[in-house]
């Protein structure tokens, strides 16, 4: 039976009553909130997460494809554009759940693929609405709480084409707003890891490399054809597992790609990693010019 369904019209009494016993039969149990969790790689991270133990509200502007409820999932129809569909959501997630532990920013979208002269501007702004100003809206939203704790972890889901160099005969799959945004994200990590510094909050952003969703269906159905560039959901969700649990926390601020960096042993390097300032958007300077 679900905790309680977003639609509040449903929720009978003895509904109610059922839902606020299993919460209190939880307490103590960590809480993850994970935004465009409809869907995806943030479906993935959420039932991962629900089936590791922890107790996982999914946030997303439409419910209608994510999974059912189970008694470990919360599902809240939030758009995190919405500064006060944030704070809603969030609010109820600590009076229904608890404290929230983890916060994965998942929700994003690519723009279009056109060249930028030909967008309009809102359009074009739209990708940074939703790819950095969530992201802020969601953050405000859960930091207060876990530096007052002294405790949290935050995962911005970045991606590599705020790195990459860019293939002119790829050029038609080029958004420049999500390129843009994407890099403006991983800054941002790095900065708020900054600000967080000594709180014992941490603050890493990854990207999952390519994936197949909604958001790259449609690339070249030749590239479907090739499995070898295509990287699961379920890496992130290993992934964001071992920053769950702690494993990367000497590495906050940095940013860390799922199908290439061998992140099972990062951790470990982490000295090393920040000693040498890797895993990080830096501008590199030719020691002849």
């Amino acid at each position: 039976m679900p905790i309680v369904s977003d639609d509040r019209s449903a929720a009978t009494p003895w509904r109610r009553h059922a839902a606020a016993a299993m919460l209190a039969s939880m307490a103590g149990s960590k809480v993850a909130v994970v935004t465009g969790a409809s869907r995806g790689i943030g479906q993935v991270v959420a039932e991962r997460l629900a089936s590791d133990g922890w107790m996982v509200a999914s946030f997303a502007r439409s419910l209608t494809n994510g999974p059912d409820e189970t008694e470990r999932t919360l599902r809240l129809r939030v758009d995190v554009v919405d500064e006060a569909s944030v704070r809603a959501g969030v609010d109820r997630v600590e009076r229904e759940l608890g404290p929230i532990d983890l916060l994965v920013n998942n929700a994003g979208i690519s723009g279009l693929h056109s060249p930028t002269w030909l967008q309009a501007a809102d359009q074009w702004w739209n990708v940074f609405e939703v790819n950095v100003r969530g992201v802020l809206h969601c953050c405000q939203a859960v930091l207060p709480g876990m530096v007052k704790r002294g405790a949290g972890r935050i995962v911005n889901v970045a991606s590599n084409a705020a790195f990459f160099e860019i293939d002119a005969e790829k050029s038609d799959l080029i958004s420049s707003a999500y390129m843009a945004s994407k890099a403006a994200l991983v800054r941002f990590t790095e900065a708020l890891a900054r600000e967080t510094d000594g709180t014992g909050v941490s603050v890493i952003a990854v990207s999952p490399g390519m994936v197949k969703t909604d958001m790259t269906a449609n690339f070249p159905q030749s590239w479907f054809e090739d499995e070898s560039i295509w990287t699961p959901p379920e890496r992130t969700a290993d992934l964001i597992e071992q920053i769950a649990a702690g494993t990367l926390d000497a590495l906050s601020g940095r940013y860390v790609h799922v199908a290439s960096d061998d992140w099972a042993t990062m951790g470990a390097r982490a000295a090393d990693i920040t000693g040498r300032d890797l895993h990080a958007m830096r501008l590199r300077v030719d020691d002849n010019s």
